[in-house]
């Protein structure tokens, strides 16, 4: 039995123990949110770069199971892989858009930049017959982002073709292949 007078302690919180718990926890999840929305940009571009190199790949080994070029044509929002079908049935290794086979057609959300591939007014390199690309030296596909992810470049030699992560502001900086 307890008396009025009684100061034994009791279990509980008091609403200031409470209302500064609340206030924590307030803070912590706004910092999650800010955070949570850089991290969603960096795997954005992560992705989009991740799907160029797998593109890039399939174009490179289409061309050698097909014993036939393969065609690569990037622009500042978009690139497209093609297949030189035109004339039939192997092509006169000759870019036709209108008449080559359409592969893939990618947008992309975020800016592509190049150096090296440049041809015409689009950038655009082909893989032969035997998967060599035909970049002078080395050829260099950034998307632009401000997130710094892992990935957000690729470089393009004429016997491989790797991934990695850009250092300084283009064109100047390089791409540092992981």
């Amino acid at each position: 039995m307890r008396f009025a007078n009684d100061k034994t302690p009791r279990g509980g919180f008091t609403l200031v123990e409470i209302l500064i718990t609340i206030a924590i926890l307030g803070i912590l999840l706004l910092l999650a949110v800010g955070n949570f929305g850089g991290m969603n940009e960096k795997y954005k571009v992560e992705a989009e770069t991740k799907q160029l190199y797998a593109d890039l790949m399939d174009a490179r080994g289409r061309a050698m199971q097909r014993n036939r070029m393969s065609f690569v044509q990037v622009n500042a929002g978009d690139y497209q892989t093609y297949e030189d079908t035109s004339p039939a049935p192997d092509g006169d290794v000759i870019l036709q858009t209108g008449n080559d086979t359409l592969v893939a057609s990618t947008t992309v959300r975020h800016g592509i930049s190049t150096d090296n591939l440049v041809v015409g007014a689009n950038f655009a390199f082909s893989f032969n017959r035997n998967g060599i690309a035909t970049v002078a030296g080395t050829g260099t596909i950034l998307l632009a982002s401000q997130a710094q992810p892992d990935y957000d470049c690729i470089t393009i030699k004429p016997t491989r073709i790797k991934m990695g992560q850009y250092v300084g502001t283009f064109p100047g900086g390089t791409c540092v292949e992981r």
